[in-house]
């Protein structure tokens, strides 16, 4: 009898847990699915429900976005200048001669043109075509000599260009210290060609000669040929 008691005891223990075990189970899953399902009538967030999509405003205003894209700043072009704008080079002038000045005066009844020169430099050119005629001439003894040569008085040339009807002679100053010599004696020579430069400072030979108080660089006489008639040297000049 006390075996039979004692498995019976075991029986109850048995059944008693697995009882306490069904209604334990019970229990859990009912609020197993009132948490995770919400059968007894509480409304639970349903997370297939939940929308990932932005409001109607943030996807009109990223449409708004895509369809009208905001402009680009606008660049101002820098405007050419125009042609009058346009400063042109600036080109380097040529030196420009002064003008000679001209004094007309008569000396023991015959007629010369005085030169003023205002720049050591200046070179003078045959007026017209004809034959280059050099003579040097030197003051001695108060007397104005041609063909001499002594070496330690100065050389005074007149240079003259002939044609078979003019004659035009120029006087400058001293040979070698005052004037140069471009072109040698009985040349042909055509207008413009170069016949003496100035290449210093200098009075003509006339001072020396004849006036000393005369401030002329050049004298320059015209006359016909053969008659030797004195003519205007002003428009050769």
């Amino acid at each position: 009898m006390s075996l039979d008691s004692a498995v019976k005891h075991a029986l109850l223990r048995i059944g008693a847990v697995g009882l306490a075990s069904a209604i334990t189970a019970a229990v859990l899953f009912g609020i197993g699915r009132l948490i995770l399902i919400g059968d007894l009538g509480v409304a639970m967030p349903s997370f297939s429900q939940a929308s990932t999509s932005p409001s109607p405003a943030v996807v009109a205003a990223v449409l708004s976005d895509i369809a009208t894209p905001n402009p680009s700043p606008t660049v101002t072009p820098t405007p050419e200048p125009s042609p009058t704008q346009t400063a042109a080079p600036t080109a380097t002038a040529a030196p420009t001669e002064v003008p000679l000045a001209f004094t007309a005066f008569r000396f023991q009844g015959r007629s010369y043109i005085g030169i003023v020169v205002p720049d050591v430099g200046r070179t003078f050119v045959a007026p017209f075509a004809g034959k280059l005629e050099v003579r040097t001439y030197q003051f001695i003894d108060g007397e104005v000599r041609l063909g001499s040569s002594v070496p330690t008085l100065p050389f005074f040339p007149y240079v003259s260009v002939v044609t078979a009807d003019r004659k035009i002679t120029y006087r400058p100053g001293t040979l070698g210290a005052v004037a140069e010599l471009l072109a040698r004696d009985g040349a042909q020579v055509g207008a413009g060609d170069p016949l003496f430069r100035l290449v210093a400072p200098g009075r003509s030979s006339w001072a020396t000669f004849y006036d000393s108080s005369v401030r002329y660089e050049v004298i320059v006489s015209l006359q016909a040929v053969p008659s030797g008639r004195d003519l205007d040297p002003t428009p050769y000049l």
